[in-house]
């Protein structure tokens, strides 16, 4: 192989191991995210709305008619599971896939040694 070819596919590597670590990156803001979220805004609402009104639950029972702070509140607190999970489920999926490139790229180096060793011995010997 030749050293342009080794030179080149090493920047092809260090490219993939770049975009891994991106996409990991990404993944892990967005769990982060997500966990923010939860914790600063999903269960503060959840902890009012049980103070608010004790005697219904989250699926808008009650024993009598519901007013419309109830509705409002219960539609604040059923927007916020769907947005949780997209940004959990997206996260861990850009997460995978920075592992996948990365170990991608590890095999593409592993698979370039026995060149790049054999053109480092024969520059070694001249």
């Amino acid at each position: 192989m030749p050293l342009e070819q080794i030179e080149s596919t090493v920047g092809s590597i260090k490219k993939m191991l770049l975009a891994g670590a991106v996409f990991a990156a990404v993944g892990y803001l967005l769990v982060g995210a997500a966990i923010f979220f939860e914790l600063t805004a999903f269960h503060p609402l959840l902890e009012s709305y049980f103070t608010q009104f004790p005697n219904t639950s989250l699926a808008g029972g009650s024993g009598g008619t519901r007013g419309a702070a109830v509705n409002g509140a219960l539609a604040a607190i059923h927007k916020w599971p769907s947005t949780l999970l997209w940004l959990k489920l997206g996260g861990v999926a850009h997460i995978l896939v920075g592992i996948f490139l990365a170990l991608a790229g590890i095999v593409r180096a592993l698979s370039i040694m026995p060149h790049r060793l054999g053109y480092e011995m024969e520059r070694a010997q001249e």
